[in-house]
C-alpha cells in the first residue's frame, strides 16, 4: 500500500509546487519630483522685490539690496548700475536685479525714474535667460 502511496505523494507535491505563483517584484521607488526650468513670481515675491528697489532708490552706486520670501524660498538682490536723467529730465537710475529659485536664477536689468511725488518707478526692465546651476 506504502508502495501506491509514495508515487502520488510524490506527484501531489510536485503539482503543490508547481501551482505556486511566483511573487511580484516590489514596486519602483516613486520618481524623483521634476526639476523647476521657470522662476514664476508669487505677488509676495514681487511685493518683496518692490520693497528692495524702493530701497535701493536710496543707495550708492553699485551697493546691493538684498530680499528672500521664506514663504517661497526665493531670494535675491538689487543694486544700482548708473544714475542718469530721462527725456523728461527726471533722475533716473539703471538697475541690476537677480532672483534665484534653486537651483535656478535670472538676471534682469532695468531703470527706475523718480515721479514728481518722489517715489521711484520701474520705466523699464529686460529679462535675461534662465540659468540653472550646475551640481558640485
Amino acid at each position: 500500500m506504502l508502495r501506491r502511496a509514495l508515487p502520488l505523494v510524490a506527484i501531489l507535491t510536485l503539482a503543490a509546487c508547481a501551482s505556486k505563483a511566483p511573487e511580484a517584484p516590489p514596486p519602483p521607488p516613486p520618481a524623483a519630483p521634476a526639476e523647476p526650468t521657470t522662476i514664476t513670481l508669487e505677488d509676495s515675491d514681487k511685493a518683496a522685490i518692490q520693497g528692495a528697489l524702493r530701497e535701493m532708490g536710496t543707495k550708492p552706486i553699485d551697493v546691493p539690496v538684498g530680499w528672500a520670501n521664506p514663504a517661497t524660498s526665493r531670494r535675491g538682490a538689487v543694486k544700482v548700475l548708473r544714475d542718469g536723467y530721462d527725456a523728461q529730465n527726471r533722475p533716473c537710475r539703471e538697475f541690476h536685479s537677480i532672483v534665484v529659485q534653486d537651483p535656478l536664477f535670472q538676471h534682469s536689468t532695468g531703470f527706475l525714474c523718480r515721479q514728481p511725488d518722489g517715489a521711484w518707478e520701474v520705466v523699464q526692465v529686460r529679462e535675461y535667460p534662465i540659468h540653472k546651476v550646475p551640481k558640485a
